[in-house]
């Protein structure tokens, strides 16, 4: 599931205390990472109230990522099941081109999009940025140029910028003074000003089937008192969840690639999940859970989860971590916790949960299980600052970003093949 998580832009996380034993310094190593994060999201906190006037909420694409129970101690970690610990090494780079790797996006497996620039975001007494756009088509393999068009929404002096892809051939260029877009992959592109996002822009932060939370009638809004379930470009959903929407509310957006879309919204410390199998025609209200902080659904729907996770993607009040319930029939049944030092968490297919460490690498967590991932490394840092986190595309790809590469998981199940991508 590939999650497009807009807690992960406004969430504010301080470091709490845990009730439990945890390796020493994970902690600070997650409000570490959490106060670098947080340096970025101005500028994402900016596209998302232009795109959907949701400031607390999160919309989780899947297919295209009860009550309090005692918490079971996280398991031993078990020996990996994979035959070969060396990832393939790709390096994205395009011959002749200055800059620096600024950002490396994915939308599947094979189709990928890397921004370069000369400046950094942060220089901002800097001029003459040069820019270039790459484009994969085979997972990384090979890398080509894309032309930008001159001028326009692209400014000249440093700036932030985020790529956004919405599909294999669609992708959202967010600079701060507007958009460039292209639906044909690279071959053309559309520019527009920051106040008027193109749909193209609203869909890259909405759910599979074009679901968004926005103000009612206008998602030009940035804020209003109450909001609304609605479809970009065809106005409010059939029938409203039966839920409070407010900008002030922490949620989750979830549909999954059986259709069903899930929303999780979150009270003090209990978190309310309802789930449409219909297009939001009509609603399913599910027991409230205490203690969970995010809702998780596999790419192909089948699996769902909440999660207590203390990462930077969820506004939700929650002091014990690293609890995990999995939903059976209408129920949600508690199980074995995640590894203490989880720092992101995601859902595969086949009941699998992705999870990366606040001090580098990652594994899986299976029927309550942990495998620990040797491809992607073991403890890269001792103070866990630069942790990586963990997200699963459309197709089930698990990706995998740390600050100095990206791994790209493909296959199905825990057993992939690992392909680690530097620049």
């Amino acid at each position: 599931m590939r999650e497009q998580n807009l807690d992960e832009l406004f969430a504010e996380f301080e470091a709490q205390a845990l009730p439990t034993f945890r390796p020493p310094g994970v902690p600070d190593a997650q409000r570490r990472l959490r106060e670098r994060q947080r340096r970025r999201r101005g500028l994402l906190a900016g596209v998302v109230t232009l795109l959907l006037a949701g400031p607390a909420g999160a919309y989780a694409v899947a297919g295209r990522n009860g009550d309090e129970v005692s918490p079971v101690p996280t398991p031993s970690p078990s020996v990996s099941p994979s035959p070969d610990d060396n990832p393939v090494q790709r390096r994205v780079a395009l011959p002749g081109v200055a800059g620096e790797l600024r950002q490396l996006r994915f939308a599947d497996a094979r189709h990928g999009w890397a921004f370069f620039d000369t400046c950094n975001a942060a220089d901002s007494g800097a001029g003459g940025c040069e820019r270039a756009l790459g484009r994969t088509t085979d997972g990384g393999a090979t890398w080509r140029e894309v032309a930008l068009p001159v001028g326009g929404a692209e400014p000249s002096g440093p700036a932030a910028v985020s790529l956004l892809p919405v599909d294999s051939q669609r992708l959202v260029i967010y600079f701060e003074y507007g958009y460039l877009v292209t639906t044909d992959g690279g071959a053309s592109f559309t520019q527009h000003p920051a106040g008027n996002p193109p749909t193209t822009a609203q869909l890259a932060l909405a759910t599979r089937s074009g679901f968004v939370i926005r103000c009612p009638g206008d998602p030009g809004t940035p804020r209003c008192p109450r909001q609304e379930l609605a479809r970009v470009g065809a106005g409010g959903a059939p029938t409203q969840p039966p839920v409070t929407l407010s900008a002030d509310t922490a949620r989750h957006l979830v549909e999954g690639g059986d259709g069903r879309l899930w929303l999780a919204v979150g009270d003090g410390n209990r978190l309310t999940v309802v789930v449409s199998a219909d297009r939001a025609t009509s609603w399913r209200k599910l027991p409230a859970v205490s203690g969970a902080n995010r809702l998780l659904v596999s790419p192909d729907g089948a699996d769902v989860w909440l999660v207590s996770v203390n990462d930077h993607q969820s506004a939700f009040d929650v002091t014990d971590w690293n609890r995990v319930w999995r939903l059976v029939g209408d129920s949600w049944q508690e199980g074995p916790g995640l590894p203490d030092d989880t720092f992101s968490v995601a859902a595969a297919n086949g009941g699998l949960l992705p999870v990366s460490s606040a001090y580098g690498g990652g594994g899986y967590v299976r029927d309550g299980r942990y495998t620990p991932i040797p491809e992607l490394g073991g403890s890269a840092r001792a103070d866990g600052s630069d942790a990586p986190t963990v997200e699963v595309l459309a197709d089930d790809t698990i990706v995998l970003t740390g600050p100095t590469a990206t791994f790209l998981g493909v296959g199905p199940g825990p057993i992939r093949a690992w392909t680690r991508l530097t620049p």
